[in-house]
């Protein structure tokens, strides 16, 4: 029998199909493991210490332990007694005087089980000013030729004494402005039209940690010093950078372990989160348990001095930043909207009461919906 190229083609393609399977990456890693996490820093204040159980990969949720005896000491015998305030959350009000740079902490836990856990000794180390915190416009390509995104970069730089840390974290926190996709002008409940403050549910602020590991180290340059370190990158895929942004950069000081223990969390995830986004890293931290040091314990325990620097801007760039779009309807009657309340309308009437109307979902007026609020911070 005589086959033909189209026959041949037809095969291989039910050949190719028929061997696609889901990926599901082998973890070889019990899911019961226990993650403890904490820092202290020079600030007087409430200090956290986190108390959990892993959960598997395809379902990371926060699975707490709860009713842990949880007490840090210091090198010199002070200890701190910290105290569950949620379910696997512990925490402890500490003052100054316990405080203090190049004093050391340990952190101790007991679960209801009688196991112990403890931490080795952190040093809590002097950590440089920020120098300077700036950002630079940049672009970036995409796989597509054809599309290039315009964004911009953040950059710091420090310099530090030979007596203070050479090695660094810095934690994001971004604050940005932006506004509802419409304008309403008018609420309606069902009876009489209300007027309503446009500005009052059409411009927001939203405020999120960054996610990312973000640090380096000068213990191999000649000085301690950091010229362009790169930060958080904001391209205009989004509407961040529309109206006005703020970046508030935590730097902290890192032993050598705790440096190396954040490097391997970001050799892992490829800075990205990934698999572990939302949950801790297989990589094991400087906790054990006191009673069987073979035991895997997640997480790790620090002391750091941290240092903070603001960068807040208005956006005037040449590049396009878009902004929340919403697809609207017209209404000729109130009567022809239904009885999901309260609607949001904005009147096309040139007195501004009357039909028609221009309506759709709450989110396309209320950009409270989107999760922001409408209370501007006190450093805008």
């Amino acid at each position: 029998m005589r086959v033909s190229k189209y026959h041949i083609l037809v095969l291989l393609s039910l050949v190719c199909s028929s061997c696609i399977e889901p990926f599901q990456p082998v973890i070889e890693e019990s899911q019961e493991v226990l993650v403890i996490n904490g820092v202290i820093t020079d600030r007087p204040g409430i200090h956290q210490v986190t108390i959990s159980r892993s959960t598997p990969y395809n379902d990371p949720l926060f699975n707490p332990v709860s009713g842990c005896v949880v007490r840090v000491e210091d090198d010199r015998g002070n200890i701190a007694v910290y105290e569950e305030t949620d379910l696997g959350i512990y925490e402890a009000n500490l003052n100054a005087s316990f405080l203090d740079i190049n004093k050391s902490y340990s952190l101790l836990v007991i679960t209801l089980d009688g196991d112990e856990y403890q931490s080795n000794y952190d040093t809590l180390l002097a950590c440089p000013p920020i120098d300077t915190l700036y950002y630079e416009v940049e672009s970036q390509g995409t796989s597509n030729p054809e599309v290039t995104y315009h964004g911009i970069q953040f950059l710091s730089e420090l310099t530090g004494s030979a007596n203070a840390s050479m090695n660094f974290r810095w934690q994001l926190v971004e604050t940005w402005e932006y506004n509802s996709a419409a304008r309403a002008n008018l609420i309606w409940y069902g009876g009489p039209l209300i007027p309503v403050l446009a500005d009052s549910i059409n411009t927001c602020y939203m405020t999120e940690p960054i996610n990312g590991l973000y640090s380096a180290s000068t213990r191999y340059l000649s000085e301690n010093r950091l010229k362009r370190n790169k930060l958080n990158y904001v391209s205009n895929e989004t509407p961040r950078i529309k109206l006005k942004y703020s970046l508030l950069v935590k730097q902290q000081s890192l032993t050598n372990e705790i440096y190396n223990y954040w490097e391997k969390i970001k050799s892992q995830t490829g800075n990205g989160g990934g698999l572990y986004e939302t949950q801790p890293s297989s990589t094991v931290g400087n906790i054990f348990n006191t009673r069987n040091p073979e035991e895997k314990v997640l997480g790790c325990f620090y002391a750091t001095q941290q240092q903070s620097k603001r960068l807040t801007f208005r956006s005037d760039f040449d590049f396009i930043v878009p902004g929340f779009t919403c697809e609207l309807d017209t209404a000729n009657s109130l009567w022809e909207l239904g009885s999901d309340f309260p609607y949001l309308l904005y009147s096309l009437d040139p007195l501004g009461v009357g039909p028609p109307y221009l309506n759709g979902p709450r989110f396309c007026f209320d950009c409270q919906l989107k999760g922001g609020v409408n209370e501007k911070p006190d450093y805008w």
